[in-house]
């Protein structure tokens, strides 16, 4: 099935999205006039996907040539590459811009797998060749994707650094606040973390054994630096700042 032929059956019918709208700070560099076009021609077609395993087919979502890559309007998914039998976890979230067709596992010398899984349900819009033509116009508005993109490998630079720490309690503790700095809800309780994972997956995420993760929640639990709420979701203590930071220590990152 050509990418083509399935927008012509998929997305004939559906409203389009409006990207200027949904995710205003795409925008934000580009001049008043730039705006006025995007509000006609930054539009782009978006698909839902429910809780549970994702399979990204390439055909069923766009051409790969004419496709400047997915971008997360709303929900969470869980992004693992497996090796070895053993998965290693990223949290997406909304402003994330994805390109799941580069994965290239299959001629890789360290052979992978890549898995998605969607924990939030998820609403994606495909910046397919409208989007396409309009940043050619508005080069400000692709930089910011770029830009985008960019951000996602610091972040994932980030990790790596917190899943450096030895203690299992600290990388916990600094990856909740992490995520909490950019998906997090203050709240007068505290910080809300909108991660309703397994103790499983919280394992890949900070690269633990899933019983000694389970036993640093239940320290971090007891000490009143989180609690895990009924919908599964995380609140951070608003004075419970990570150990290594009340000690001053650094958490080093190498630039992508």
């Amino acid at each position: 099935m050509s990418g083509a032929g399935f927008f012509e059956r998929a997305f004939s019918d559906a409203p389009l999205t409006r990207l200027v709208e949904e995710d205003p700070a795409l925008f934000a560099d580009v001049p008043p006039s730039g705006l006025v076009d995007a509000r006609a021609r930054a539009v782009a077609p978006a698909f839902t996907r429910g809780r549970g395993p994702w399979k990204v087919d390439v055909s069923a979502i766009c051409e790969p040539a004419q496709c400047l890559g997915l971008l997360v309007l709303d929900g969470l998914l869980v992004h693992s590459i497996v090796v070895a039998s053993e998965p290693r976890s990223e949290v997406i979230g909304p402003g994330d811009v994805l390109r799941p067709w580069d994965e290239d596992g299959s001629i890789a010398s360290v052979r992978f797998e890549s898995e998605w899984d969607v924990i939030q349900p998820a609403r994606i819009a495909v910046l397919d060749a409208r989007v396409v033509t309009f940043a050619s116009r508005w080069p400000q508005f692709m930089l910011a994707v770029v830009s985008r993109t960019v951000r996602r490998s610091h972040w994932l630079a980030l990790q790596m650094a917190i899943n450096d720490l030895r203690r299992v309690d600290d990388r916990l503790l600094l990856f909740l606040w992490h995520l909490a700095d950019r998906w997090g809800r203050v709240r007068p309780d505290g910080v809300l973390v909108p991660l309703p994972v397994t103790h499983d997956v919280l394992a890949q995420l900070v690269c633990a054994q899933r019983p000694t993760v389970t036993s640093a929640l239940r320290r971090l639990t007891d000490a009143g630096l989180l609690t895990r709420r009924r919908d599964r979701t995380w609140l951070l203590a608003p004075d419970g700042q990570p150990e290594p930071l009340r000690r001053g220590a650094a958490v080093s990152v190498t630039a992508a």
